[in-house]
């Protein structure tokens, strides 16, 4: 006699299989999360090679603001070329490079243009080496996200041609990922130097101590603290229909450089001055504001403009990955700098000539972040960088009680064991060993069952439970 299944037989196979896929599923987010996180770092890998092959092809680095001079229109790129348009043919992008290099006919119009090209903001549908921003320069976690484009009607068209964009929508083809270090100056580092200007170069010396400043040559030689202690590159976040403040610029902040924490207050919800032009958002601009970062504000926290305008920012690191930042070292190795990070007083003036600001040739005020971003400050960390857990470690044998403490209360990006929920918070209390409150940056608590967090946030908060066990029962013992 033929066995039949019955409906309850049909029901326990499919609650098995959901019960399965729902075991299965986790496990294969973090893997894909994780190989996504070893691409970005990848690619870091390899601009960490090109530099190193142009400085044995040219015995230089290339400059932070490059290209020709001599004319004052949008057709001349009046010398604010990333450092990537000059590292193109090292990563493999030579016939990008020869469009660049050589007089361009725009097959739309038919506008010439000369060798190098147009200003990085002319319009990448004319100059479409500008739109021409290859696989390395994008980090696969922010490539999940898309584009940000202003509400509109549906377009229709008859061809098969690709329209162009409406007016205000940003092209994704010109975003770029990975920004270049200005080191842990404050004051008018967005600048193209002047060589000719004595207190520009004064300027210069004293306070653009980073593997990067303007339109200013390093060499190797120049990183007195050792290729392994000086960091050159790490990432942003790019424009996205779906954040509001990430990749945005906060301008018009007086008294910026004298005082850095001003721009994190931006976050508060009341900043409503913002710069019309995003993070990330043209790859051969080689403005400080926009293509690179100073080691100033810990990762993953706003970038700002004084009310001097885009000469004078601070511009922070960021990432869409858990806890911090992908960083590349100088000697080409990359490592993973987590957002509580040590960054000292965040209210002190970053060093530059001026008895307002602190004195040339002084340590970082900004503790070990802004000691990996100067080249020649005497700053070396006691231990080498060689991996993520050592960078933490060293931190935090080099900081002090008051550090210590001001870290525990540093904000961190929580996640939730299937990957696809982030916030960043800060950690308030553990709630009856089940629960965490975590209060976001516009005091939303947000409590928590503890074992939907991911298994390194559960243990993070285990410990912060452990230890503030441990004070209580101190306090009592007193």
């Amino acid at each position: 006699m033929k066995s039949k299944l019955t409906l309850t037989d049909l029901i326990l196979v499919g609650v098995v299989a959901s019960v399965g896929f729902s075991l299965l599923l986790p496990a294969v987010l973090r893997q894909r999360a994780a190989a996504r996180n070893i691409q970005c770092s990848n690619n870091l890998a390899m601009l960490g090679l090109a530099m190193h092959n142009y400085h044995a092809a040219y015995n230089q680095l290339p400059p932070g603001l490059g290209g020709t001079v001599g004319g004052e229109d949008d057709t001349c790129n009046q010398g604010r070329l990333s450092p990537l348009v000059t590292l193109s043919p090292f990563l493999e992008q030579q016939a990008l490079w020869e469009k660049i290099a050589n007089p361009y006919v725009s097959p739309k119009t038919g506008k010439r243009f000369p060798p190098m090209g147009p200003a990085p903001w002319f319009d990448s549908a004319e100059y479409t080496p500008w739109a021409s921003a290859f696989a390395t320069l994008r980090c696969p976690d922010d490539m999940q996200t898309k584009p940000e484009v202003p509400e509109q009607e549906t377009i229709v068209v008859t061809t098969l041609a690709m329209p162009e964009l409406p007016p205000g929508a940003i092209d994704p083809a010109t975003f770029c990922n990975y920004v270049f270090s200005y080191g842990d100056g404050t004051y008018l580092m967005g600048e193209k130097i002047d060589q000719k200007n004595a207190e520009s170069m004064r300027r210069v010396q004293a306070g653009m101590r980073g593997a990067f400043s303007g339109n200013q040559r390093m060499r190797f030689r120049d990183f007195l603290d050792g290729l392994s202690n000086t960091i050159g590159m790490s990432e942003t976040i790019t424009p996205d229909e779906n954040d509001a403040k990430e990749s945005h610029i906060a301008q018009g902040i007086k008294g910026l450089s004298l005082n850095p924490s001003l721009c994190l207050k931006t976050y508060d919800g009341n900043h409503t001055d913002w710069w019309d032009v995003r993070r990330g958002s043209r790859w051969a601009d080689g403005a400080l504001a926009i293509s690179g970062f100073q080691t100033v504000l810990p990762p993953n926290s706003p970038t700002c403009l004084s009310d001097l305008g885009m000469e004078d920012p601070i511009a922070s690191a960021s990432s869409r990955h858990a806890d911090g930042v992908h960083a590349l070292m100088m000697d080409g190795r990359t490592v993973f700098v987590r957002d509580s990070i040590d960054t000292g007083d965040l209210s002190q003036p970053g060093v530059s000539i001026g008895s307002e600001y602190t004195r040339p040739g002084s340590r970082s005020p900004y503790g070990v972040w802004g000691a990996m971003g100067s080249r020649a400050a005497r700053e070396v960390l006691a231990s080498p960088i060689t991996n993520n857990a050592s960078i933490e470690e060293v931190v935090r044998e080099q900081r002090n009680p008051d550090q210590a403490a001001a870290a525990e209360e540093s904000w961190t990006t929580w996640t939730d064991h299937d990957g696809e929920h982030r916030l960043k918070a800060k950690l308030n209390r553990i709630i009856d060993r089940e629960t965490v409150e975590l209060e976001d940056s516009k005091g939303i608590l947000h409590r928590v069952p503890l074992n939907t967090l991911s298994d390194r946030h559960i243990i993070m908060a285990v410990m912060m439970y452990e230890r503030e066990l441990e004070s209580k029962a101190a306090s009592k013992s007193e």
